[in-house]
């Protein structure tokens, strides 16, 4: 529906008044929607942070422990796996989010029973059947598609993990829906990765081969799946019990089959770079791009924080009619994305052989495609929770037809540019369609619901921005050898801090500094 036909956001307090020192508005205010972000943000900020040093750990060690190409076949694999999980979900992963959020508030315990029940069930079961053609097909695959005999074997042990990967997947996403962000990051980005780390690195102690690491990552996702499970019925025990629950089956697929389209999409968009680099050229290509395309992903990591705790907040504010609410929640997260975020472009941009070479000195040559796919994710980042505030507010069709239409540009990109400049065009290809699918979401955003994120205060972050790249280039260029990152990356750090400060941040950050370090420093 057009902003003009719903009604006005009337109700609660300025969401710009500060929660350090107003009054208790009650639960449906602004105020608590922004505390609730910045609790939930946290939690799964500091959740994945923990994430992204074992999945970090993981690649670092499978990488110098089997070497570049079986590293590119890994990578090839889990790929492979991605794309088979974004098409098996059925898209259930945001329709849990959608449905049974808002039901948990209202407390419908049998809505919530029913629509976790049905999204379990459709999930595994379509990931079963979708496995046991990739298990059948392995070896077509993998001569076929990939001009390998050696995917064989993986793609076959990925295609028996996919039916627990999914599971796993679903209940994080259940943990979401009853606001338990903590578990949410433990199920999507901790547990698997780090018992498959636990594993490989004891097999690699013993001497053991990559067929066995193999059969490591498929116990990991067996374990992560039983983990998952456990704690979901822990923080919902009705699943357990005599309840009956309240399926609305037809609703729950309407929402959530769309989203198959633009999950496969977006996982297209990501990784359609590697699964191309894997068919026009060699796995070594692909283990070195790989290095590189995990290191600029990280640029969406407080994006992705934000994100997981605002989704829940954006279909309760939405469909209670509180868009202007919405409308400043969103533009403060893409405040908060961009200062956090901001640092990081930087560094990754003026550092990036050295940051390549924790790799290996060979990777250095890698320092353009971390440059490249770096300013794309900034623009990813600088739009915020886009995708997220179309879907929740039942524009998921134009998301999809967006992503879509990415995904093909991004493959015929690919397509081209791979072959006229390798790796490098592959990375163009890539950061291209990951900017401009974001841009044309965000305009859409605004078409639909007349909602953009960008205020005034922005022009400090750009200006303490641009100081700071113009010194980290200086320092990228005048230092040399190892003082390079160790001395320039935190003297850029504190300036970009220091920029901030003296050119001063809004009353409402202020406000929200003042009542995170209440919460978090030593009570006397």
């Amino acid at each position: 529906m057009p902003p003009a036909e719903r009604s006005p956001d009337t109700t609660g307090p300025d969401p710009d008044a500060s929660p350090a020192n107003g009054p208790d508005q009650g639960a449906s205010s602004p105020i608590d929607y922004t505390e609730r972000i910045l609790k939930g943000s946290t939690s799964v900020f500091s959740g994945s942070m923990i994430g992204k040093v074992v999945g970090f750990a993981l690649q670092l060690v499978l990488a110098r422990g089997f070497g570049q190409a079986l590293f590119g076949l890994y990578s090839l694999g889990l790929t492979v796996l991605r794309l088979a999980q974004s098409v098996a979900t059925l898209g259930l992963q945001n329709g849990i989010v959608r449905f049974a959020a808002p039901s948990y508030e209202r407390g419908d315990t049998a809505r919530v029973k029913g629509i976790f029940l049905a999204a379990g069930g459709l999930g595994v079961g379509a990931a079963a059947l979708i496995g046991l053609v990739l298990f059948l097909s392995s070896s077509w695959l993998a001569t076929t598609v990939f001009t390998d005999p050696d995917m064989a074997w993986i793609i076959a042990v990925f295609a028996c993990g996919l039916p627990f990967y999914v599971l796993t997947y679903l209940a994080s996403r259940m943990a979401r829906a009853l606001s338990q962000m903590q578990v949410d990051v433990l199920l999507d980005s901790i547990l698997q990765p780090a018992l498959f780390l636990v594993g490989v690195g004891g097999l690699l102690a013993l001497g053991q081969g990559f067929t066995a690491a193999l059969y490591a990552f498929l116990a990991s996702t067996v374990l992560a799946a039983g983990a998952g499970v456990y704690a979901v019925y822990r923080l919902f025990p009705p699943l357990a019990s005599r309840l009956a629950p309240d399926y609305e089956i037809r609703p729950l697929l309407r929402f959530s089959l769309p989203i198959i389209g633009v999950t496969l999409a977006s996982i297209g968009m990501t990784y359609a770079d590697r699964l191309m680099l894997g068919m026009l050229s060699t796995a070594e290509a692909v283990g070195a791009y790989q290095a590189a395309a995990s290191l600029s992903v990280q640029m969406r990591f407080v994006l992705f924080a934000v994100t997981a705790a605002f989704s829940p907040v954006i279909s309760d504010l939405y469909h209670n009619g509180r868009v202007e609410a919405l409308r400043r929640l969103y533009a403060d997260t893409v405040r908060w994305i961009l200062v956090t975020t901001l640092p990081a472009a930087i560094i990754f941009v003026a550092f990036a052989p050295d940051i390549m070479s924790i790799w290996g000195a060979e990777f250095r040559s890698g320092a353009p495609l971390l440059r490249i796919l770096s300013v794309a994710y900034l623009v990813v980042a600088g739009v915020g929770s886009v995708g997220q505030m179309l879907q929740m507010s039942d524009h998921q069709d134009f998301v999809f037809v967006v992503n879509t239409a990415m995904a093909v540009l991004n493959l015929v990109l690919n397509w081209v540019l791979i072959q006229w400049y390798g790796a490098v065009g592959a990375a163009i290809a890539t950061g291209l369609t990951q900017a401009l699918g974001n841009a044309v979401e965000l305009l859409g955003l605004w078409y639909y619901e007349s909602i953009q994120p960008f205020r005034w205060p922005l022009w400090k972050v750009a200006a303490a921005t641009a100081a700071t790249g113009g010194l980290a280039w200086a320092l990228s260029l005048y230092l040399i050898g190892p003082t390079r990152w160790a001395v320039g990356i935190p003297v850029l750090l504190l300036a970009y801090g220091a920029l901030l400060v003296t050119l001063g941040l809004p009353a409402r950050d202020r406000s929200i500094l003042r009542a995170l370090w209440t919460q978090v420093r030593p009570t006397k």
